[in-house]
């Protein structure tokens, strides 16, 4: 295969590597903004991170400090709902939006202490006394000391995002190539630009190319000289169902959140475990998740089990995404190292991608997170 796509139809074309939430996304805005777009993952379609989140859009519950990375979340989450209406229009699928908000509960001094400290800043937050927490979710511990209620962080199922992405794009004309391992980036001669990709089956060119990749990232951005410091997450979860339902808000603590779903079940997440591509679930971790769960819930502790999976979070050493482009490769626009939250920086990320393959000025300050940050000064602490 020897394929030059980058002027089909007189639109401009993209190719974006990586078949994410991400990457769907991304290729959802750009076919939006008149490009001809094509996904390209190495498996299928969102079978690594995203349909293996709860799909929690967390931006105050996920954040702990002010600054950029919390403005980048605030932003995402305020496209939510809008952005998931329109996809639905367009795919004739539901993302299973759901506008409860989340009950983030202390059940230690230190955690109480914590959370409190976060009131300077937050937003869209305020601070519930324990009985108030125990009216606003009755199946919640006894034990707890209060807490924060967040009513705006919403949620939707990310399987049923996915889907609803799939469809959007297939009816846009997106080109998607599954089961297509990406070898490496193509590049000008003397120019160093970024012309396309090499692929398992040939090469594949077009006018810009997005990197959306995740915990796969780096092998790619390596040959160009950039070591993007990008590492997989193992995050395991369990399904969980009662014969009525425990809770409406979505109830996080310290280690453990329970998503309620539309279907009766529960998602209960997540560990956090730097072992490699190892994508195994291990039935010690899985019960401490479970103890965990029925500690804030004790109702949970005789629940249903249905499933358990894991997933690999693309993780970055200062926990922020790589958004932007980089001067020594131009026609390249990274949009991966998104860790925990890629479900919850879906529309802002997508948003910023085409801004940046149009030459707009951009929703946000990308400076926090632009790829050259790993070569100048703030290299040492990644």
């Amino acid at each position: 295969m020897n394929t030059d796509s980058s002027h089909t139809d007189t639109k401009p074309t993209v190719i974006i590597v990586g078949g994410g939430i991400i990457g769907c996304s991304a290729a959802y805005e750009l076919g939006k903004a008149g490009f001809a777009c094509t996904l390209i993952e190495k498996g299928a379609l969102n079978q690594e991170a995203s349909t293996a989140a709860a799909g929690m859009l967390g931006a105050q519950s996920e954040t702990h400090q002010p600054g950029p990375y919390y403005e980048l979340c605030r932003l995402s989450q305020q496209l939510y709902r809008a952005w998931t209406d329109e996809l639905e229009q367009v795919s004739g699928l539901t993302a299973q939006y759901v506008a409860e908000g989340i009950v983030r509960a202390a059940l230690t001094e230190e955690d109480e202490a914590e959370l409190r400290g976060r009131l300077s800043w937050i937003r869209d937050a305020e601070w519930v006394q324990p009985a108030e927490m125990l009216k606003l979710e009755p199946e919640l511990t006894p034990a707890v000391r209060g807490g924060l209620y967040l009513p705006a962080d919403h949620h939707v199922h990310p399987v049923w995002l996915a889907k609803t992405l799939q469809a959007a794009i297939a009816k846009q004309g997106c080109a998607i190539r599954e089961w297509t391992p990406v070898i490496r980036l193509l590049t000008e001669p003397g120019s160093g630009r970024i012309r396309g990709v090499q692929t398992s089956e040939g090469p594949l060119y077009a006018d810009l190319v997005v990197l959306a990749a995740g915990a796969w990232s780096t092998a790619l951005t390596e040959p160009l000289g950039l070591s993007l410091p990008i590492f997989p997450v193992k995050g395991q979860c369990i399904s969980l169902k009662t014969e009525a339902p425990l809770i409406r808000s979505t109830v996080f603590t310290k280690g453990c959140y329970v998503v309620p779903k539309r279907d009766g079940s529960y998602i209960v997440g997540a560990t956090q475990t730097e072992s490699g591509f190892d994508k195994r679930s291990t039935a010690k971790v899985i019960g401490e998740l479970h103890t965990k769960a029925a500690a804030l819930l004790p109702r949970l502790a005789d629940a249903e089990f249905v499933a358990t999976w894991a997933g690999l979070r693309p993780g970055t050493r200062d926990a922020l995404p790589f958004l932007g482009t980089w001067d020594a490769a131009p026609g390249l626009i990274f949009a991966t190292g998104h860790y925990r939250n890629g479900i919850l920086l879906a529309p802002a990320t997508a948003q910023i991608v085409a801004e940046l393959a149009q030459d707009r000025p951009t929703s946000a300050d990308l400076t926090p997170f632009t790829p050259a940050r790993v070569t100048v000064g703030t290299a040492a602490v990644l």
